[in-house]
C-alpha cells in the first residue's frame, strides 16, 4: 500500500468510508421506513447500496483527478529535467489545488532562474576562453616582437664580432649589454604584469603604488596614489580582485582616454573596501555597458564585473564630469574572520 500513488491511496480510503456510511445509511433508512409488518426488502438495500457506492466513486475521481493533476504535470517536468531539459515547464490546472499550484509555479520560476543562470553561465565561459587566448596573444606578441628580436639582435653582433677586428669589440660590447638590459626589462615588465611579486610579499597597498609608478612612467602623466584605513592586510582573494581591476582600469587609460593625469585612490571603512580609478581622458557613452564592446572596454569591464562579484562587491563605472573623464568604483565588503592577519611594512 505504501509503494501506491497518493492519488489511489486518498481513492480508497473515500472510497471505504462511502462504502461504510452507504451501507450504514441504508441500513438505517431501510428499517425506519418500513413497517413492523413488511420486513425489508434486501434487493432495494443493496441497490441504494450500489447506487451510493457508484455514484461516490465517480464524484471522488473526478475530483482527486482534478485535484492532483499538478503532481502528473510536477512529474513529467522533473523526469525532463533529470534527462537534460532546463526548458521543461509544468502546465497550469484550472480546478487544480491551490496549493499544488503555487507548487508548480514556483517550481518553473526556479527552473528558469537556472535555465538563466546556466545561459549565462555559458556565455561567462566563452568570454573567459576568449579572454585566455587573448592575453595568450598578447603574451606571444611582446615576446616574439620585443625579448625575441633583441635576443636575434644580439646572436647577429655575436657573428659579426667573431668576423670583426679587435678595434670594434668594445663598441660592440657596450651594444650587447645594452640589448641585453633591454631584453632583462622586457622579460621582467612581463612578468609583473601576468603576477606582481609585490601582491604576495608586501600586499595591496604596496602592489598598487608600484602598479600606478609603472602606468605613469609608460604613460608619461601624473597618477596620484592615495591609500586609507590600512591596518592589516586583506584577504588574499580581494587584494587579487581589486590588483586586477586597477591594472585593467589603467590599461583602459593608456589605451584610449588620452588623459592627461590620473588617480588611484584605496580607502578601507566601514567594513567595506573601495577603489576609484579616475582620469581626467575623453570619456566615454552613457550606454555603455559590459555587455558591448566599446573603446575597448567591453571584455575589460565584462571581466572586472565578474571578478568584483565573485567576492560579494558592486562595480560602477561613471562620467567624472559633463565634459568627459572616467571613473571606475569597485566596493567590496569584508568578511573580517576571513582577513589576514600579516601587517604592513
Amino acid at each position: 500500500m505504501l509503494s501506491v500513488p497518493i492519488f489511489y491511496k486518498v481513492l480508497v480510503a473515500n472510497m471505504m468510508i462511502v462504502l461504510v456510511g452507504a451501507v450504514a445509511g441504508t441500513y438505517v433508512t431501510a428499517r425506519l421506513v418500513t413497517s413492523p409488518h413488511n420486513a425489508p426488502n434486501p434487493w432495494l438495500i443493496l441497490a441504494f447500496v450500489a447506487a451510493g457506492f457508484v455514484l461516490s466513486a465517480v464524484v471522488n475521481v473526478v475530483v482527486l483527478r482534478a485535484a492532483f493533476q499538478p503532481l502528473d504535470s510536477l512529474e513529467r517536468v522533473a523526469e525532463a529535467v533529470r534527462r537534460g531539459d532546463l526548458s521543461a515547464r509544468a502546465e497550469p490546472i484550472t480546478f487544480g489545488d491551490p496549493q499544488l499550484a503555487r507548487l508548480a509555479e514556483t517550481f518553473n520560476d526556479t527552473l528558469g532562474r537556472l535555465e538563466r543562470d546556466q545561459e549565462q553561465l555559458r556565455l561567462l565561459t566563452i568570454k573567459v576562453i576568449g579572454a585566455q587566448e587573448d592575453e595568450r596573444k598578447r603574451i606571444a606578441r611582446e615576446l616574439h616582437d620585443d625579448t625575441a628580436q633583441i635576443l636575434f639582435a644580439q646572436l647577429l653582433r655575436i657573428a659579426a664580432m667573431k668576423t670583426s677586428g679587435p678595434e670594434t669589440t668594445p663598441t660592440q660590447v657596450d651594444q650587447l649589454e645594452e640589448m641585453t638590459v633591454e631584453a632583462i626589462e622586457a622579460v621582467r615588465r612581463l612578468a609583473l604584469e601576468l603576477r606582481p611579486p609585490a601582491l604576495d610579499d608586501l600586499g595591496l597597498r604596496e602592489a598598487l603604488e608600484g602598479l600606478t609608478q609603472r602606468y605613469s612612467e609608460q604613460m608619461g602623466i601624473p597618477i596620484a596614489f592615495h591609500t586609507a584605513g590600512f591596518r592589516e592586510r586583506l584577504d588574499p582573494a580581494v587584494e587579487l580582485v581589486l590588483y586586477r581591476v586597477a591594472q585593467e582600469a589603467l590599461t583602459n587609460v593608456a589605451k584610449h582616454a588620452r588623459a592627461r593625469s590620473a588617480s588611484v585612490v584605496i580607502d578601507r571603512r566601514n567594513g567595506q573596501v573601495c577603489l576609484t580609478v579616475e582620469d581626467d581622458g575623453i570619456g566615454f557613452d552613457n550606454g555603455m555597458s559590459a555587455g558591448h564592446e566599446h573603446r575597448g572596454l567591453g571584455l575589460g569591464l565584462f571581466g572586472m564585473e565578474e571578478r568584483v562579484m565573485l567576492v560579494g562587491g558592486t562595480l560602477r563605472i561613471s562620467r567624472v564630469s559633463p565634459g568627459g573623464g572616467t571613473s571606475i568604483r569597485a566596493v567590496i565588503p569584508l568578511d573580517q574572520q576571513r582577513a589576514s592577519r600579516g601587517g604592513f611594512a
